[in-house]
């Protein structure tokens, strides 16, 4: 360890270059020479560059361990030896990126603070373990794509994509503060477009990669208004700073408080328009509507975490992006890109307890996703389909978590996740590319009902989706049942409150905390959850691996069809057209099991989906370090939620009460995993499915409206993108109207008349121009003659007016004060100002007459009014 600190200090951690730095190398070696280099070349290109990534993120993970191990302190707390940890670090700093700056109230007036913005990166707790996940997931999605993804032409294309999915996801994690971040954030968003609708040429993938990146632009305005609050508020983007400040965001002193109504906090009065009122006052509430900086903060933060990672209302993105080939799928899902949200919750949780009534929001929201989507994979029939609907509503477990403050529960199930959820849609594909050598058809292939008995044919593919099922329905002690169960015993355990709640309220600054009914109401809707998530999964393992094969008369294989899936060539045409003389009489090729390279990361997902959850566990984690000294997972992240866990406490009066609502909730739990997974058996193991045909044939509106996914999409389709459709037409008829026809067409054909006219004069004929300077000439002689009364007025804060006449050459001048009363003066004379006082609400209409040396005179009106000024009324500062 001390060589390895040797060539890479902790403060200046090179080694983290190499993780991030080696998939972009890969990326951009295929992407530009790959086509030429050939599939071998750029299958080991790809393979090394991801690689040497996960090892060189081992080594970085072992050096933070052993910086973690050295900050061990220990301490006696009742009687009993407590060690803790310190919050250990590994950094590099690229260079410095940017400044910005923000404004400062001090006593010498407004000063500008410049906020320097470095290409930085770190590891720690949090990061280290999403590293390991990202690399080591996403090396064995690219050893089972180099087989999966063979028979594509545009084989080079797809790896620099995956390889620049990889690096994004790596600068996103590994960004020491939000810019950094950001950048990862938008590179994930561009390679998830790139990768969901890799063949373009098929109208539904290119759809679904727009879908999806749009859905995301929509969450990352939220991330952008959070990072200017933030500097605003904190003066710092990066994570040390925002914490160092975090106070801030409740200060009253800073301004810390954000009026919603009125907006800026000013006051509605009546609108006359001349003798016409319009009554607004009665918007004016009783007392202002504000909240603190840190809600306004978090709720943007979580705005853009609701896109990245796929809740409520932009979860409509995700089901979607199983139009990409399925190791994208499994990339998306699982380790890399729908995992940021609940990332960045957890990097900022001691923002967002600061306002529990976020917290409670993100709970709920992630908790209706979870019970949202379990809906409707219950009836969904595509494979991809229901795996897609189950990673939304596994996301939704994770906010659930977050939300209710067990943020080393919500992370713990992004870990877990990752294994079981890559496991699935990598066996998917595997029966996929299996139904394939029977078929070249993207709906049938994946349509379950087409499949039944496969574990006769793929014993490897239906043991490794077997155990990721039974991780993912909460098997005991498999790693869904320890995170899983952990969240849904949170979600009725914990209570959230602001850490600084005792200070708030000796400010008289209001602090909303979540009714005694919530805790229920989320605990049970979770256990809902668990029991639809418990049935669905489960009958998506009897369709495919159970039962007799139901796939014998789909048609006969093709001479090539074992070097197809579920893609054409992928440069923009199919590779046969999928059109096959199929003899639906006789049965074809028997299915068959997927090559080594697409088993092989079968068997290590589908072996960690049972133990990882055992990396919560202590008693396991002390008998893995008879060599290595490691954390169980829980304490690993202690020093990063160290300051979040403030601001969470507990329903229970007491420790007691805590135990009984723990095993009420692991009860329910179980319960949940034995009925759904019971009923499933029931209905389509023992029934063969017929009481769900049944059941489907009795409800059928509520039937199709499921398997149309609650219509969701069409009714954003008649109201969201109906209204964008309609600014766009308005915006067209705009463009064609005023910008081609009025600012292009009528200006040139004006510029063309007055050319033809100016054509007329401009004819080189000496009388003509003459002409010309004839009347140029009166026309000068007419101005001068004629006199100009130009009058300017100004104001002082009294009421005090001056009005001011133009001087002019021999000009007089007669001042009316009030226009219909007699003059000033009754003769003409040289003063060219008059003085008058206005009160308060008055107006008055003052004239004037000026005359010139040829005795023509002009005369000139101008009102004045001052308006009545109205006190402002006191505004007390508090949280509505």
């Amino acid at each position: 360890m001390k060589a390895l600190f040797s060539l890479f200090p902790a403060d200046n951690f090179s080694l983290i270059a190499v993780v991030m730095l080696m998939p972009l190398l890969g990326a951009f070696v295929n992407g530009v020479f790959g086509q030429r280099l050939g599939k071998p070349a750029v299958r080991l290109m790809a393979l090394s560059a991801i690689g040497i990534s996960f090892v060189a993120a081992v080594v970085t993970f072992f050096a933070l361990n052993g910086v973690i191990d050295a900050s061990k302190t220990t301490s006696m707390v009742d009687g009993h030896e407590v060690t803790h940890h310190a919050h250990a670090k590994l950094f590099w700093t690229a260079w410095e990126w940017m400044r910005t700056s923000r404004v400062v109230a001090t006593a010498g007036g407004a000063k500008d603070i410049s906020v320097p913005i470095d290409l930085k990166f770190s590891v720690d707790a949090l990061s280290g373990v999403m590293m390991l996940v990202v690399t080591g997931v996403g090396f064995l999605i690219h050893v089972y794509a180099s087989s999966y993804m063979e028979a594509d032409k545009a084989y080079w294309r797809f790896f620099a994509y995956l390889n620049l999915f990889v690096f994004s996801m790596l600068v996103l994690i590994l960004g020491d503060n939000l810019a950094v971040l950001f950048v990862g954030w938008e590179g994930v968003g561009l390679c998830s477009y790139l990768l969901i609708g890799f063949w373009y040429t098929k109208t539904p993938n290119a759809a679904a990669g727009k879908k999806a990146f749009i859905a995301n632009r929509i969450g990352d305005f939220g991330l952008l208004v959070a990072m200017f609050l933030l500097v605003h508020y904190t003066g710092a983007l990066d994570w040390t700073g925002i914490a160092t400040n975090a106070r801030d965001l409740l200060t009253p002193g800073t301004g810390a408080q954000v009026h919603l109504w009125p907006i800026g906090g000013g006051q509605f009065q009546d609108l006359a328009i001349g003798s016409l009122k319009i009554p607004l006052s009665f918007l004016q509430p009783d007392k202002p509507w504000t909240i603190t900086a840190a809600t306004a903060v978090s709720i943007a933060l979580f705005l853009g975490c609701t896109g990245k990672s796929a809740q409520i209302p932009l979860y409509v993105w995700l089901p979607d992006a199983m139009a990409g080939p399925t190791p994208v799928s499994a990339l998306i899902h699982a380790a890399t890109m729908v995992t940021a949200g609940i990332y960045l919750v957890c990097r900022l949780s001691f923002v967002f307890v600061m306002s529990p009534a976020v917290m409670t929001i993100i709970a709920f929201t992630g908790v209706a996703t979870a019970l949202f989507a379990a809906t409707i994979a219950l009836v969904q029939n595509d494979i991809k389909k229901v795996l897609a609907y189950s990673t939304v509503s596994q996301l939704g477990f994770m906010f659930l978590g977050v939300g209710v403050g067990a943020f080393t529960a919500g992370f713990f199930h992004v870990f877990t996740h990752a294994f079981f959820k890559a496991c699935l849609f990598l066996g998917a594909g595997s029966v996929i590319h299996s139904m394939h050598a029977r078929i070249h058809d993207d709906d049938k292939s994946q349509d379950m009902r087409n499949m039944g008995g496969l574990r006769k044919f793929m014993p490897l593919t239906y043991g490794t989706f077997a155990a990721a099922t039974l991780a993912i329905i909460g098997f005991p002690l498999t790693s869904g049942w320890f995170s899983k169960d952990e969240i849904i015993a949170s979600a009725l355990v914990n209570k959230t409150t602001s850490p600084y709640a005792a200070e708030l309220a000796a400010r008289k600054i209001e602090i909303w905390t979540a009714p005694g009914w919530v805790p229920w109401v989320l605990w049970a809707m979770a256990v809902t959850a668990a029991t639809l998530t418990a049935f669905y999964m489960c009958r998506c393992l009897f369709l495919t691996f159970w039962g007799d094969f139901r796939g014998w008369t789909i048609g006969r294989p093709s001479e090539d069809a074992h070097a197809h899936d579920e893609h054409g060539d992928g440069e923009g045409e199919e590779a046969d057209d999928h059109h096959h003389e199929e003899d639906l009489t006789q049965p074809g090729a028997a299915p068959h099991e997927s090559p080594r390279p697409m088993t092989i990361p079968l068997l290590i997902l589908g072996t960690a989906s049972i133990v990882a959850g055992l990396l919560l566990n202590p008693a396991a984690i002390k008998l893995f370090n008879h060599h290595f000294n490691f954390l169980p997972m829980e304490h690993w992240l202690e020093p990063v939620f160290e300051e979040a866990t403030k601001g969470v406490g507990t329903v229970a009066a007491n420790e007691a009460g805590k135990h009984h609502l723990e095993i009420l909730s692991l009860v329910a739990a179980l319960c949940a995993f034995l009925v759904g997974s019971g009923v499933a058996y029931w209905v389509y193991v023992l029934q063969a499915g017929k009481p769900a045909a049944e059941l489907a044939k009795k409800v059928g509106g509520l039937y199709n409206l499921l398997l149309d996914k609650w219509r969701v999409d069409e009714a954003y389709d008649k109201t969201v993108v109906a209204g964008v459709d309609a600014l766009a037409d308005t915006a067209t008829s705009v463009d064609q109207g005023i910008i081609d026809f009025v600012l292009a067409r009528l200006t040139a054909l004006i510029v063309a008349a007055l050319g033809t006219i100016l054509r007329l004069f401009q004819n080189g004929v000496v009388h003509v121009y003459a002409a010309v300077m004839v009347v140029g000439m009166a026309a000068l002689g007419w101005f001068f003659i004629e006199p100009h009364a130009d009058v300017n007025v100004t104001e002082s804060s009294n009421g005090d007016y001056v009005l001011s006449a133009a001087p002019g050459i021999g000009y007089g001048y007669r001042w009316y004060p009030d226009s219909k009363g007699a003059p000033q003066a009754q003769a003409f004379t040289g003063t060219d100002q008059l003085k008058l006082h206005l009160d308060e609400g008055k107006s008055q209409t003052v004239k004037v007459e000026v005359r010139n040396a040829f005795g023509r005179i002009t005369t000139k009106e101008i009102p004045i009014s001052r308006p009545k000024v109205e006190k402002p009324q006191q505004i007390q500062l508090g949280e509505r």
